[in-house]
């Protein structure tokens, strides 16, 4: 475990965190205000070299904070683990659905190249999107009803789906 001091609320909705050294497109972190409190995972953004980030909207308790009141330091995992959008390098043809602050968990898709051939929309037109794309499988990360309804469309209409069971 480590900590950082870069910390920024660039707006009363969000903090952007900072950390140096690149990461794999896919993989999510660990930070916390104490070591001994309790753990906050959020999507990784990287350039895959320099530096990566998290991006915290701001929206329980603990990410409220981090927006009201910017920590000088926090604690850092050094060891990350893969998260849904991982899954995105076992395809070659995937479309990403992403609503609210599921689009950070997507973000490193645009910062650093895939194994797949990525296609991103908005969940109400997922099922068409995917057929149209030649998607392989949806890869959704929305709020609980936005993942569930993706997933029974795609499954219903015989299409490769993935979601989280419950998204903080």
């Amino acid at each position: 475990m480590d900590f950082t001091s870069s910390s920024l609320a660039p707006s009363g909705h969000a903090s952007i965190i900072k950390f140096e050294g690149g990461v794999k497109t896919g993989i999510l972190g660990r930070i916390s205000p104490s070591p001994l409190s309790e753990w906050h995972a959020f999507g990784i953004i990287s350039d895959g070299k320099s530096e990566h980030m998290m991006l915290a909207g701001a929206v329980g308790d603990f990410t409220k904070s981090l927006v009201s009141n910017p920590p000088s330091h926090l604690w850092v995992r050094q060891v990350h683990f893969a998260g849904l959008p991982y899954l995105t390098n076992m395809y070659d043809r995937v479309l990403l659905v992403a609503t609210g602050s599921g689009i950070c968990v997507f973000l490193s898709f645009l910062l650093q190249p895939s194994r797949a051939n990525v296609c991103q929309m908005c969940p109400q037109m997922s099922v068409d999107a995917a057929k149209t794309f030649g998607a392989e499988v949806v890869i959704v990360t929305s709020n609980p009803e936005g993942s569930r309804d993706v997933v029974n469309k795609c499954k219903a209409s015989g299409m490769a789906a993935f979601g989280p069971i419950w998204d903080s």
